[in-house]
């Protein structure tokens, strides 16, 4: 068996007045914002790259200026707006709130969390509000678990991850529900103990399957055979209930490649930590190099306008940037658009 990745890069061009207006020399807001509400977490994930400073900034965000800068953002064009960390972000206190305003203001909305705060209280709140929610999961039982998310939450986020999608039926909701293993050793042998207990879990859209972000060149642990076949098992198990099984993965390293000449992604997807920077790149989180102004002090009009926005537009590119690059295959289907090769021959299509 071998899992493939989602290719989200298809995305874009479901925006082609974006890609238009870039293409014409303009300079389009972002389709996509991903906003850090709080740096408060209640889990110590092993895989967490921000741990260390989520450790010494507990900032979050005002709520007032929350609902400033989406209302501001839905006149620049953006259009979905996804809750994430950062820290966990139902820990905001406002977190229902800071939901139905933003529905409001008629963005579509997405919320990635650990699921230890999605408890009943606040269902309405997300079927009302959001598109569609992720769990992220540590492990398939208890033990795994608390080896890679830091605490005992396993049956607590299960039954919460149970009770809403139980709660998806009844309703009749339309609401996608899934959610995300990040594998390692420490789990792997978990997986299809876990795909059993989600038959439970009538109304659950997929289980994603990722690999380490810290996954270096050359190691093999995702493509073994026998990794494979634990993926066949729970693939297997999750058919009987007609849940989707999908990966998600990396590009590690892009020095290997000449194209693209720029990197396109910050016209379609940006950051907002709970500290309220703007980060270039979503996967800038951490370094301040890729910080172009703070919503605190300016508005995204003129972030977006401003000389360091300008500035990294000329400096990055996806070759040299050294980052984990999510966006390379967005990166490279835009290349492809706008600049196509020579002998593509782009006015005949067949």
């Amino acid at each position: 068996m071998k899992l493939h990745n989602f290719d989200f890069s298809r995305k874009i061009f479901f925006h082609p007045d974006n890609i238009a207006r870039y293409a014409r020399g303009e300079r389009p807001f972002p389709i996509t914002v991903e906003i850090d509400l709080t740096n408060k977490c209640n889990h110590k994930c092993a895989f967490c790259f921000y741990s260390e400073h989520l450790s010494t900034s507990r900032a979050t965000l005002d709520t007032a200026l929350v609902l400033q800068r989406l209302e501001e953002m839905r006149g620049l064009g953006t259009k979905g707006i996804s809750f994430t960390g950062g820290g966990e972000p139902t820990l905001h206190k406002d977190f229902p709130l800071i939901l139905r305003g933003a529905k409001r203001l008629g963005f579509d909305l997405g919320c990635i969390t650990n699921g230890s705060n999605v408890t009943e209280k606040n269902h309405d709140a997300y079927f009302e509000s959001l598109q569609w929610i992720r769990f992220s999961m540590g492990g398939g039982d208890p033990e795994s678990y608390r080896t890679v998310q830091g605490v005992d939450h396993f049956d607590r986020v299960l039954a919460n991850l149970l009770s809403l999608c139980r709660a998806k039926r009844e309703r009749g909701a339309g609401l996608n529900i899934g959610a995300r293993v990040l594998v390692s050793t420490a789990n792997l042998a978990s997986l299809p103990g876990f795909a059993e207990l989600l038959l439970e879990a009538e109304g659950l859209n997929y289980l994603q399957l990722a690999q380490d972000q810290f996954t270096k060149p050359g190691d093999t642990f995702w493509d073994d055979p026998a990794t494979q076949a634990v993926f066949a098992r729970v693939e297997k198990t999750l058919n009987r209930a007609g849940v989707r099984l999908l990966a998600s993965g990396y590009v590690p390293l892009q020095s290997g490649l000449d194209i693209p000449r720029t990197c396109y992604a910050h016209f379609f997807q940006v950051a907002i930590t709970a500290e309220g920077d703007v980060v270039f790149c979503k996967n800038g989180r951490g370094q301040e190099h890729a910080y172009i102004g703070n919503i605190n002090a300016n508005t995204l009009a003129e972030i977006w306008a401003g000389e360091k926005t300008r500035e990294l537009e000329a400096k990055y590119k996806p070759t040299t940037c050294g980052l984990y690059c999510k966006n390379i295959a967005l990166n490279l289907a835009l290349e492809q658009s706008l600049h196509p090769a020579p002998d593509m021959s782009p006015n005949f299509i067949s």
